[in-house]
Formats: C-alpha cells, sequence, structure tokens
C-alpha cells in the first residue's frame, strides 16, 4: 500500500530553503555595494554576524553558517583568494583553534576513560560512597556523579550517557520517575560544565575575560553552579510528585549498567583521577594559561590507557573515535577566527564603540552586563556556546574596558550568556537529550525545571552585576 506523506513539511522545507537563500542573497549584494564603493562599512559590517545568528536560528548547520558569513564578510572587506587563505593559515594557531582542539582532545580523554572503564567505576564508587538506601541518597549519588563525570570529561550528552545505564536501575527500584531524572541528569551535568576545569565553556570564558581557572571557579563557576544544582535537586523532587510515568520492570531490574570492576578498571580510574587533579593544581599554582589544557589532555589520556590495559596504539584509537564527533566543532572555530579578523577590517567594532560611546556615561556597568546575559535568552548562536562567549567578547571587550568592568564580573555575564540557552526558554537539544537518556517524554516538565533554574540564575546575576555597578 502506498503512503501519501503530508505535503505541509516538505513545503515549510522549500520556503525555508528560499528564505536562507535570499538571506545570503541580501547579504553579499550588501557586500559588493562596499567593496565596490571602497568605503568602511561601519556598523554595516554586522551584517556577516546578523546573517550568522540568522541562519543558525533557522537550524543552518552551524559550520555552514559560518562559512556563508565567512564568504560575506570576505567580499565586504575586499579580502581576495590569496589572502583569505593566509587568514585560514593563521586561524589555525589563534586562541578560537586552539580552544576547538582542546575540546577535541577532552572528547578523546573522555572516550579512554570509558574505553578503560575508568568513567563507569568512578560512578559506581560515588554512587556506593553516597549509599543507596533512601530515595533521597540516590537522588545525591546521581547528581553527584553527573557533576564530576561532566566536568571530567567536558561533555554533558557522553558524560550522562555513561551514567545512565548505570544509575536508571537503581533510581528505577527507589520508585524515581523518568522526568524527575531527567531533570537531575540536565540540572547538575550544566553544573559540571560551569565548573570543570576543562570543559569547552570554562576554558573559553577564562581565555576570554583573562582570568585564572581558580579566580573563575571562585567567582564565577562555583556560585552558578551551586544555584543550578540546588535549583535542579528541589525541581526534581517537585516533578516526581506530579507525574505518573513510571520506569517499567525491566529498568528496575536491570544489572546497574556494565560496569568493569577489575584491576585494570580500578587503576585507570585511580590515574584518571589523580593525574588530572594533580595538573590542575599545578596549573592553578603557575598560573597556566588555556592552552595548558592541551598538555593536561594528551598527559592524561595516555597515563590512564597505559594504566587501563591499553596499547599505544588502542589508546590513540580511542583519542581518534573521541575526537573525531566534535570535528566540526574544530572546523567551526577553524572558520570563526578570520570570520571576526575581517569583520574587525570593516571598522565595525571601532563603530560600535563609536556608537555606544555617547550613552556610556549613561549607561551603567549593571544595565550593560544585564543586557549580556539577555544575550543568551534570544539564543544568540543556537549549539555553539563558546563560539558565542567569542563573538561577544570580541565585540563588546572595548566597552568593558571603558565601564571598567573586572574580569570576574565579565566571566559570570559570559557564563550566563553563553550556559542559559541549553535551560530555556525554548527546548534544545541538551535539553532533549537529557530526556532521551532517562527515557522520559515529558517535555513540558523538562521546560518548567529549565525556567526554574534560569529565574534562580537570573536572580543571582542581577545581584553579582547590582554589588558592583
Amino acid at each position: 500500500m502506498t503512503v501519501l506523506k503530508d505535503p505541509l513539511p516538505d513545503a515549510i522545507s522549500t520556503r525555508k530553503k528560499s528564505v536562507i537563500a535570499a538571506l545570503i542573497g541580501l547579504s553579499l549584494v550588501i557586500a559588493i555595494v562596499f567593496a565596490v564603493l571602497g568605503k568602511q562599512a561601519g556598523l554595516w559590517g554586522l551584517v556577516p554576524i546578523v546573517l550568522y545568528a540568522a541562519l543558525a536560528l533557522m537550524s543552518v548547520d552551524v559550520v555552514l553558517a559560518t562559512a556563508a558569513a565567512l564568504l560575506v564578510a570576505a567580499v565586504m572587506s575586499r579580502t581576495g583568494p590569496l589572502a583569505l587563505g593566509e587568514q585560514l593559515a593563521t586561524s589555525l594557531g589563534s586562541f578560537v583553534a586552539v580552544i576547538g582542539l582542546i575540546i577535541m582532545l577532552g572528547a578523546g580523554l573522555g572516550r579512554v576513560a570509558q574505553e578503560t572503564g575508568a568513567a563507569q567505576l568512578l560512578v559506581k564508587v560515588v554512587m556506593q560512597r553516597v549509599g543507596l538506601s533512601t530515595p533521597t541518597r540516590v537522588q545525591i549519588g546521581i547528581m553527584l556523579s553527573s557533576l564530576i563525570l561532566v566536568g571530567a570529561l567536558g561533555t554533558l550528552a557522553g558524560a550522562n550517557a555513561i551514567l545512565a545505564p548505570i544509575v536508571i536501575p537503581v533510581a528505577a527500584r527507589m520508585k524515581w520517575r523518568p522526568p524527575a531524572v531527567a531533570a537531575m541528569f540536565h540540572a547538575a551535568g550544566a553544573a559540571g560544565l560551569m565548573t570543570g576545569p576543562f570543559t569547552p565553556p570554562v576554558v573559553t570564558i577564562t581565555g576570554a575575560a583573562g582570568i585564572s581557572y581558580f579566580d573563575y571557579l571562585l567567582k564565577a563557576g562555583l556560585p552558578v553552579a551551586m544555584v543550578t544544582i540546588v535549583t535542579g535537586f528541589f525541581m526534581a523532587r517537585w516533578i516526581q510528585r506530579r507525574v505518573d510515568t513510571e520506569y517499567s520492570a525491566a529498568d528496575a531490574g536491570g544489572d546497574d549498567g556494565d560496569v568493569t570492576d577489575n584491576r585494570a578498571a580500578r587503576r585507570a580510574a585511580a590515574v584518571f583521577v589523580g593525574v588530572l587533579l594533580a595538573m590542575t593544581v599545578f596549573g592553578i599554582v603557575a598560573k597556566a594559561g588555556y592552552s595548558y589544557a592541551l598538555v593536561v589532555m594528551v598527559v592524561t589520556a595516555a597515563l590512564t590507557g597505559i594504566a587501563g590495559g591499553k596499547s599505544p596504539k588502542q589508546t590513540l584509537e580511542a583519542i581518534y573515535a573521541g575526537a573525531g564527533r566534535f570535528i566540526w566543532l574544530f572546523i567551526l572555530f577553524w572558520l570563526l577566527d578570520p570570520l571576526l579578523t575581517l569583520i574587525g577590517k570593516t571598522g565595525t567594532y571601532d563603530a560600535v564603540f563609536s556608537a555606544l560611546q555617547p550613552i556610556l556615561p549613561t549607561l551603567s556597568p549593571f544595565l550593560f552586563l544585564a543586557m549580556i546575559v539577555g544575550i543568551g535568552y534570544l539564543h544568540a548562536v543556537p549549539g555553539a556556546a563558546v563560539a558565542q562567549v567569542v563573538l561577544i567578547n570580541k565585540l563588546f571587550a572595548p566597552v568593558v574596558a571603558s565601564l571598567g568592568i573586572p574580569p570576574a564580573v565579565w566571566a559570570v555575564a559570559l557564563l550566563g550568556t553563553s550556559q542559559i540557552d541549553q535551560l530555556g526558554p525554548f527546548p534544545g537539544a541538551d535539553m532533549i537529550g537529557q530526556m532521551g537518556l532517562a527515557r522520559s517524554n515529558n517535555l513540558k516538565m523538562m521546560l518548567v525545571n529549565g525556567w526554574a533554574i534560569m529565574g534562580t540564575n537570573t536572580v543571582l546575576f542581577l545581584v553579582i552585576f547590582w554589588a558592583f555597578g
């Protein structure tokens, strides 16, 4: 029997493609006009950034959106193919590209920890230490495990994917319901991303704001993470009382996941934690920059693999497998640095600062910082939080300096604007992913959880900004 498809989705897709083509075409026309006139684009130089954000909001692949914006910026700045090639070559050693490489190596380290059994064993140890005798203890164990694992591995989806099959049988036996567990995963994982020493947002924010990890953790990461995880803790309990979906008997009767507990796994787990902790402490004492993370990732991955009984080839293959999933992000960052550089050549950054100059005396630091966080609520660059940090910092760094905003306060604003979009106000990939891992289909409760965390964090941001401004 032939099944007729609803033509509406295809019609929407066709219209969207037409709109996308029109946006790119219009942007190119504007760029060509300024290139022919040979004039500085000024505020018109924001056209590539506006195009970038618009394409991302329309769910265009973020790498393709970056490439389109780069093309427009190249035309507008009258940058020829040879000069563009030089920009791309220079970009490989830029701050932004190094962040992309750190993220790739972090994913490789996570894969090594997973294949040696170190990551799974860490979860088991945490759960056993906390205890499994009451629902509250189980909840604390789940959220603490997620916090540690995401912070160590630097990936929300990847870390909680390791965690879920281990803890769901335990949660099911304690009558925790899937929507509540999904809220636990999301809140604790978000807090882990904000505090882990080498997670993508932390490395990017510390580098952009020019602040040490210790200062970042004390003045930005810990306060925001604490509010996030505490709110998530109580929201999970609130959700638990308002849903009736249960885990199946098969879920409750599971074997707590495939946890390898042998000498090799124990050695790998001990080395993973020990080396990561020791190198992090050394980095803090030595006031190491963001590039130090490259050494940490490589050394920790190599020693964890050896301790877990993996040959050098097997360890490298695990790194390749983990890092390969983030090659798109490295390409994104490789293109992003020339994009920002070429936009600068159009005089845009100076024009933005000049446009704000008349109102700077009346613009308080409080209002400015609140505006920056508000950008995160609008999903300025969906799916590319670290790219959003780079863009915001590049555009508004002169304003930050003129208002005398300390690096720690600026780090709070960057953290808010880059991480808030994973919690709401609309459904996102991170939110849906945590639902899937927890085997929940209750989007309403995930949104309520995200809104609650956004609300409490908004209060925290405003208090911090008010105290400074």
